[in-house]
């Protein structure tokens, strides 16, 4: 079992860590007669120009209109976007901030998402916040990480670092960041303990 009061600072990233129903194709499927799948595989090619920021969500939605004949109103990205907290890691990070630990955020995000979590308190529980938008670096890149320990003038192994996507956790522990992959619940247990018994 780890000891997490042996690191200093904490790296959570946000979606489907920190924040549940994060998704929102299949909403705008449901409004506007999308096939899921061609969407689905479509977005997957521009996710990343859109999270680090190269491209904004108004000229994907016009690449999406001229792709499949169906013109969008607003952002349906952002329109969709209605997370909620997931209450043991906001436990953990309660549970850390008590001990004194800095806790930061890591994510990959964009700039309508992170403007709905900014404006509705879900980013006050951080000492600090590093959005992929904002750096113009999306992880796995481990300059994204390399970024955030530079900011926080800390070495990789004083970090931790908790994220749902695997290649992102393999990213930040070759960078000697320890780190968990974040899955279930239980996970939180297993990994650190009788705080979440």
């Amino acid at each position: 079992m780890r000891n997490l009061l042996d690191q200093d600072l904490f790296i959570f990233d946000m979606g489907n860590v920190v924040i549940r129903d994060i998704t929102t194709l299949e909403a705008i499927v449901a409004r506007y007669g999308f096939d899921f799948d061609e969407l689905h595989e479509d977005y997957r090619h521009y996710v990343y120009p859109l999270m680090d920021g190269t491209i904004d969500s108004a000229l994907w939605w016009d690449h999406v209109a001229h792709q499949f004949g169906i013109r969008v109103e607003g952002d349906p990205l952002a329109t969709f976007f209605l997370p909620r907290w997931n209450e043991p890691v906001v436990r953990l990070i309660g549970y850390l901030r008590s001990h004194g630990k800095r806790i930061v955020v890591g994510s990959n995000t964009y700039a309508p998402h992170w403007d709905f979590l900014r404006e509705r308190g879900f980013l006050e529980v951080f000492d600090a916040c590093y959005a992929s938008h904002l750096m113009g670096i999306c992880k796995p890149s481990k300059r994204f990480f390399s970024h955030i320990l530079q900011a926080e003038s800390i070495k990789p192994q004083k970090a931790f670092f908790l994220d749902d996507y695997e290649e992102n956790v393999i990213a930040a522990r070759q960078m000697g960041i320890p780190s968990h992959h974040y899955v279930l619940d239980s996970d939180l247990t297993a990994v650190f303990g009788p705080i979440f018994t």
